[in-house]
């Protein structure tokens, strides 16, 4: 037996072992015990279209400035706003652009909550600000007018922002008399000397907090505040937490519109998975058994190499993890066939070598190294298909391609691995077994192999 091909073996079949885990070890549930106590980490993410959700494509308002800086950093607090508050799992937050200009595609899958709530949260701009209103307290719900009150302000601008809080302070409390709903807050820097000075020579004024200029609350100051305090006014728990997360994590330097806004139920998304599931069993079946009449027993062994091929295909998209979509179901379904191209060129090419004589051992060899080139051609011309495709779903909006062109490009790279080490792995463990002498199990016809050696040997005489 040719020298690394056990030490190949006990690789592939650790892979394996790996992979088989990662595929098919149950994931424990929130009160469920993880099988024997070893709890599977890495699950199936499912992209909208099968898992149902609401998909919203914010733009940018007109005359701001859409850096790529600014995009990318309000591209960064919304996902913060989606992962702190909204309670989504696998959210896909991204910046794409549509004709040259740019906007934020938001996914958020399995998403059951109040969809108007939960987008008008995701477009407010969070600017936080809180001013002397003198002794005028402004009704919450209204937009407020700086330039009204500029004489206790000084310079029309607000006496503290959202930028002087400190991020860790913030919580929802509630209180102990009314029981109604409150946001507790703390200063940080030299925001909170300021605080307490201006509390403390403006009791009896009224002190005003606006979101986006709406005004939110109109407390009347009454003591000094030691560089902390409460936010009142009528929220519910669910505006509360999710005003909270917005301040939390900071204004957004770009105000939005929505372009777009699409609901998927997880109904179509469940019949989508299980159609899905039954043309790749077809597909799969119907090649394992082309592959295994036509070839026979290499044939045999690239079955087990494709099989191989889906399991670890499967554990890699867990494991990065990949956002698995229809498009990106279909993409697997596709590098299924596409996987066993290379092992049809590497045993046609190897027919060849058998008929002319080659002992095995020579013929996977020579076989395998004419194939070659024209495995790594075809392939790298699939994978910079893949390129391309996915550069033109993420900078033109067409965000369905996006999931197809990663599957695809990420099955082309596994197919490779296994076609070339694990089914030459197998052709390899071939070679001592004497089965050289049984043409049929080749696909050659009886005599073939015997007349060509025979040749061979005369020749040598």
């Amino acid at each position: 037996m040719r020298r690394g091909t056990l030490t190949l073996l006990f690789f592939i079949i650790l892979l394996t072992l790996g992979a088989s885990y990662v595929v098919f070890w149950p994931n424990a549930g929130a009160n469920e015990k993880p099988l024997y106590g070893i709890n599977n980490p890495f699950t199936i993410h499912e992209g909208l279209d099968l898992k149902g959700g609401i998909q919203v494509l914010l733009v940018p308002k007109a005359g701001q400035d859409t850096s790529d800086e600014n995009m990318d950093a309000a591209r960064i607090r919304i996902e913060q706003r989606v992962n702190g508050g909204l309670g989504v799992n696998e959210p896909t937050i991204r910046i794409q652009r549509t004709n040259g200009e740019p906007s934020i595609s938001v996914e958020l899958p399995g998403f059951s909550g109040n969809q108007q709530e939960a987008i008008q949260n995701l477009l407010k701009t969070g600017t936080l600000e809180f001013w002397n209103t003198g002794q005028t307290s402004v009704p919450e719900g209204t937009t407020l007018n700086p330039s009204d009150y500029a004489q206790y302000n000084p310079g029309g601008k607000a006496l503290f922002t959202g930028n002087d809080l400190d991020p860790s302070s913030l919580k929802v409390g509630q209180d102990p008399q009314t029981g109604s709903y409150l946001i507790e807050f703390a200063m940080k820097g030299d925001a909170i000397g300021r605080l307490s000075k201006f509390t403390a020579s403006n009791i009896g004024s009224y002190f005003t907090i606006t979101l986006d200029k709406s005004v939110i609350s109109s407390p009347v100051i009454q003591s000094q505040l030691p560089g902390s305090g409460q936010i009142t006014g009528r929220f519910t728990l669910t505006q509360a937490q999710q005003l909270v997360n917005v301040l939390k994590y900071g204004a957004l330097p770009i105000s939005f519109t929505i372009a777009s806004q699409q609901s998927i139920g997880p109904t179509l998304g469940q019949d989508s998975i299980n159609k899905s599931m039954i043309a790749g069993a077809i597909g799969l079946g119907v090649v394992i058994l082309f592959m295994l009449l036509y070839y026979r027993l290499p044939g045999f062994l690239a079955d087990i190499a494709l099989v191989l091929y889906s399991i670890f295909t499967f554990a890699i998209f867990k494991m990065i993890p990949v956002t698995l979509t229809l498009p990106g179901i279909a993409g697997f379904v596709l590098s299924i066939g596409m996987a066993v191209d290379a092992n049809i060129l590497i045993f046609e090419r190897m027919k060849e070598e058998l008929r002319d004589g080659r002992l095995l051992a020579s013929a996977i060899d020579i076989g395998w190294k004419r194939a070659w080139p024209s495995i790594r051609d075809s392939n790298i011309a699939t994978m910079i298909t893949c390129a391309v495709l996915y550069g033109f779903g993420t900078n033109f909006g067409a965000t369905i391609i996006v999931g197809f062109a990663t599957t695809l490009f990420l099955g082309v790279v596994i197919s490779m691995f296994t076609a070339i080490t694990v089914t030459r792995t197998f052709l390899n463990l071939l070679v001592p077994t004497g089965v050289i002498n049984h043409p049929a199990l080749f696909g050659l016809p009886a005599g073939s192999l015997a007349s060509a050696t025979l040749a061979r040997r005369n020749s040598t005489v």
